[in-house]
């Protein structure tokens, strides 16, 4: 939506035909394209990071085969253990702590600042990161 803003002010902004005869429109419609302009490069950017540091931190752990199927709930023993970054020979003290530093990365209340799409993008990772560490701390127990 964005971008439609953006092309109608430059369009206004070049076009001969004025609401106002003097510059006057002309400068607030400049200041309101730079505002557009401004915010839209701000939320890619965090975008960008966003899927640079989660996108890192899934390929690091070998999570990027399980998104699928932790979405859809089938999150095998494997699985689990891969999302959570550690071995299947991991104590249960280490998968603890392996996964409450996942969540610290990606809890939702983290990333409030942030655009609906990358919220619900680390709600998502929150709910299969509680998932595979409950299937891994009952099959420990």
């Amino acid at each position: 939506m964005n971008y439609i803003w953006i092309i109608l002010l430059a369009i206004y902004i070049i076009s001969p035909f004025d609401a106002h005869p003097m510059f006057l429109d002309d400068l607030i419609a400049s200041g309101v394209l730079v505002y557009y302009l401004y915010k839209n490069s701000k939320q890619k950017k965090q975008k960008q990071q966003y899927n640079d540091y989660y996108g890192q931190s899934q390929s690091d752990s070998g999570a990027n085969q399980d998104t699928s199927a932790a979405s859809q709930g089938s999150l095998t023993l494997e699985g689990a253990y891969r999302l959570l970054g550690v071995s299947p020979r991991a104590s249960l003290d280490e998968i603890n702590k392996a996964y409450r530093e996942k969540m610290k990365k990606s809890h939702p209340d983290k990333v409030s600042h942030l655009s609906e799409e990358l919220q619900e993008k680390a709600q998502e990772l929150t709910q299969r990161l509680n998932e595979a560490f409950d299937l891994v701390k009952r099959y420990k127990k």
